[in-house]
This record gives structure tokens, C-alpha cells and sequence, in this order.
């Protein structure tokens, strides 16, 4: 099998994601936490339909070490003879439930593209924040890091559900941080990161802080689980 794995940085990535996170003024230019400070929550192992209202998608956390994830993100699409219609994805139980019933390939369901991110958890102000970045382009020099950075504050709902509440950089409350545009150093990330922290810290419960809507992950049945692996199978060789 070929490869076709889609990963991007900055704002190409923004722009080409899952629709679900097509908020680009949302994103933080900077991350939150330090991943090798990290620990991984085994309660977040596995795939899960990530979403909010009819925007869905299936997103897998596979543990990369102790500290950070490597998640794999992408969206249910019929194989090229698949015979009928696909039912239409209003909620999270309809997109588990073609997991479960509809078989995996070109006579079913398919997907085309991933994204992938390293991800890692953090606290601040007592709460758990979770930071996605985008695994870009690398030269012989290294890994090019991303422009911008998805930043969640992270609620378990319950045993089997987790709340996902994106920081806005949009925020007034960062108003006093000099922005990328501003800034005359080498590394805005690195040299503002504390900043943001800060500024997090003291408003950890501001509503203010956030964007208005929470993105949730929905749990899988371990028959879906499977067939969400098969399913990035067929964008990546997983075997």
C-alpha cells in the first residue's frame, strides 16, 4: 500500500483540516506545556469520534512514550464501489454505528487523508490543558515546528467521555503579550510560552479564555475501535 499520508504546518494545515476545526483565528501561537514533562492518560488511548454539532471525525491517540501521544485524525467516506448512500452523520452514535456495520475498503467505507499531530496534556491553575501540534515538513536539520497550536482545556464528563474547551488567541485577556507580528526575537514560541501560561493560570475558570462551544470525545465499542484502525489503514500502512 502506498502511502498518503496528508500532514501540514502553520496556516496550510489550518485550512485543510477536518472542518471541525476550521477556527483558525482560534489557534494559539504558542503551545502549552512542556511534552517532556508530560504524562500520557491511558484513559485517552485508542480512537474516539471527536466532534461538535454535525462536524465529526474519527481521531486516534496511539501512545508515542510515557509522555506524548501521536494522534492520527480523518473522515468517514464511501469506498469507490460502495453500492447505495451513506447515511447521513448527525451524531456522534451515527458515525460509531458505520464503524460497526459497514465493512472497510473500496466496497465501504473509506477514508482518503490524515492529519497527524503530536499531542501532549499539562496542568495549570489545577486544571488539565491538552496541546496538539501539527507534525509538519523536516529537512536534514530537523523538524520545522508549526506557526500555531491547538490548545484545549480537558474535562472527563464521565468514564467514558472527555470535554475538550479550545483556548482563543482571539482573547482580550492576551492583550498584553506582544503578538508574532511585534516580536523581534528568534523563537516567539519558546520566549512567550511563559507569558501565555501565566495569563492562563490566573483565568483558568474565565469564560473569556475559550472559544464558546466545547468539542467533545465520544467513546467507541471495541468492534468500532478496530475498524477505526482499519480505517487508518487504508490511508497508512499500520502493519
Amino acid at each position: 500500500m502506498t502511502p498518503r499520508i496528508r500532514s501540514f504546518s502553520g496556516a496550510a494545515l489550518m485550512l485543510v483540516i477536518i472542518p471541525i476545526i476550521a477556527g483558525l483565528l482560534a489557534c494559539m501561537p504558542v503551545p502549552v506545556g512542556d511534552p517532556e514533562r508530560s504524562h500520557v492518560d491511558p484513559g485517552l488511548n485508542g480512537a474516539w469520534v471527536f466532534g461538535s454539532d454535525n462536524d465529526l471525525g474519527v481521531y486516534q491517540f496511539l501512545p508515542w512514550d510515557k509522555r506524548s501521544w501521536l494522534m492520527m485524525g480523518t473522515e468517514i467516506e464511501a469506498g469507490d464501489e460502495f453500492e447505495g448512500e451513506l447515511p447521513d452523520f448527525e451524531t456522534p452514535e451515527d458515525y460509531a454505528a458505520a464503524l460497526e456495520n459497514f465493512s472497510i475498503g473500496k466496497d465501504g467505507i473509506t477514508a482518503s487523508s490524515v492529519v497527524l499531530y503530536k499531542v501532549w496534556l499539562a496542568k495549570i491553575g489545577g486544571k488539565t490543558f491538552m496541546t496538539w501540534e501539527a507534525l509538519g515538513p523536516a529537512d536534514k536539520n530537523g523538524r520545522t515546528p508549526p506557526e500555531m497550536w491547538f490548545v484545549f482545556k480537558v474535562t472527563k464528563n464521565d468514564a467514558n467521555q472527555y470535554e475538550l474547551l479550545m483556548l482563543s488567541s482571539e482573547s482580550d485577556l492576551f492583550d498584553d503579550i506582544p503578538t508574532p507580528e511585534d516580536y523581534d526575537g528568534d523563537d516567539y514560541a519558546s520566549d512567550m510560552r511563559r507569558k501565555f501560561e501565566r495569563v492562563i493560570k490566573r483565568n483558568v475558570d474565565n469564560k473569556e479564555l475559550y472559544v464558546e462551544e466545547p468539542f467533545v470525545l465520544y467513546p467507541l465499542s471495541k468492534d468500532a475501535q478496530g475498524s477505526a484502525f482499519d480505517l487508518f489503514g487504508e490511508v497508512i500502512e499500520m502493519e
